[in-house]
């Protein structure tokens, strides 16, 4: 099996998957439906995600030199295991939906007032074709570059918030109970971060102490985030319902006099080249999923198609993430549910009774 990503890289497009929609329109719908303990919530599901990733950690160690669809084909045959790559494109075309839209409303809404749907879409999709005809080494060694920047980004708005924020603001904790844990599901198309590792599985190049490393990172980005939002709370407390761009606004309370106060604009273009790598990311495992669950041709029509299908399915909804949200926490979610927690789940317990193969040798450390 040829390797196609460093254990690095892998661990740079996970922060990239984590981080990306986390920091934008969430904080403010957590803010409207479950108050200001909207980061403690956010930390559990942030941890059960983690969860999933240890299950995917389990299967690259266990199997190490064979593909998801290698696995899943040997647990179920392999007509099931078409029909959980189907089950996945479908998934990963509501992640790329999302990403499209996101993108588009808050490039509009922070660097334009008014800004034509097709000047948008057009060279995005033609640019994220091109990104995907290039492959997913390329991709990887872009990421490489970009998100760097784009966590340094991130760290300067926690550092800008975490500087004005009131704390006492975060109290009384739990203030509505422990009654919004009945809903979180309906928040579901936020999550879900790790199922990409689909398309890595058997092509990871492991160094050594690959699962500590990973693990420990993604433990200290679950923090980060949490603290984030709870930054984000404290310093807007209930007015954090009146803003969406929670990675932006939250420099507003930086005096604009500051030589950080003129960073936000800067901030704005490193998250729109995030959305970006976050929405190619996707269509790049849609595309692995499709080519896996029907036939493996015509590469670059198919992900254009995909592509196409995403922007009819945002004109439709006149490119309202609201909306979107709407659709997600009312028709979506079980889908959503399923497969992000169920199917990973039931993938793990089928491989905890199979034996490794006599010439699969575990390689992470």
């Amino acid at each position: 099996m040829k390797k196609v990503v460093t254990g690095r890289q892998l661990i740079i497009l996970i922060t990239l998957s984590v981080l990306t929609l986390k920091v934008l329109f969430l904080p403010n719908v957590l803010a409207s439906n479950i108050g200001r303990d909207g980061y403690i919530f956010l930390f559990f599901m942030l941890f059960i995600d983690f969860l999933v990733f240890l299950i995917f950690l389990y299967l690259m160690n266990k199997f190490p030199n064979k593909t998801f669809f290698e696995i899943i084909s040997s647990f179920f045959g392999t007509f099931l295991a078409r029909l959980i790559m189907f089950l996945l494109f479908c998934f990963f075309l509501i992640k790329c939906w999302t990403r499209f839209e996101t993108s588009f409303i808050y490039l509009n809404e922070n660097l334009y007032t008014t800004y034509n749907w097709y000047l948008f879409a057009f060279p995005l999709i033609v640019t994220v074709v091109f990104c995907v005809l290039q492959g997913i080494r390329a991709f990887a060694r872009l990421a490489e570059f970009f998100v760097p920047v784009i966590v340094v980004g991130f760290v300067i708005s926690l550092i800008a918030g975490a500087s004005r924020a009131d704390i006492s603001n975060a109290l009384p904790m739990l203030e509505n109970g422990l009654a919004p844990v009945s809903s979180l599901y309906s928040y579901s198309i936020w999550f879900g971060d790790y199922i990409f590792l689909v398309i890595f599985l058997g092509k990871i190049k492991f160094d050594s102490k690959f699962n500590l490393k990973s693990t420990l990172w993604i433990l200290l980005g679950i923090v980060l985030i949490s603290a984030f939002y709870l930054f984000f709370y404290c310093t807007y407390n209930y007015n954090s319902v009146c803003h969406s761009n929670a990675i932006s606004d939250i420099l507003q309370v930086i005096p604009s006099n500051s030589d950080i106060g003129s960073f936000d604009w800067v901030l704005i273009l490193v998250w729109d080249i995030a959305l970006f790598l976050d929405l190619t990311l996707n269509t790049f495992v849609a595309l692995y999923c499709f080519k896996k669950a029907f036939f493996n041709k015509f590469p670059a029509i198919i992900t254009t198609l995909i592509l196409l299908a995403i922007l009819v399915t945002s004109l439709i909804f006149n490119f309202n993430i609201y909306i979107t949200i709407r659709v997600s926490q009312n028709h979506l979610w079980i889908f959503n549910v399923i497969v992000q927690i169920a199917l990973p789940l039931l993938i793990f317990i089928v491989a905890l009774f199979k034996r490794r193969e006599k010439n699969e040798v575990s390689l992470a450390k």
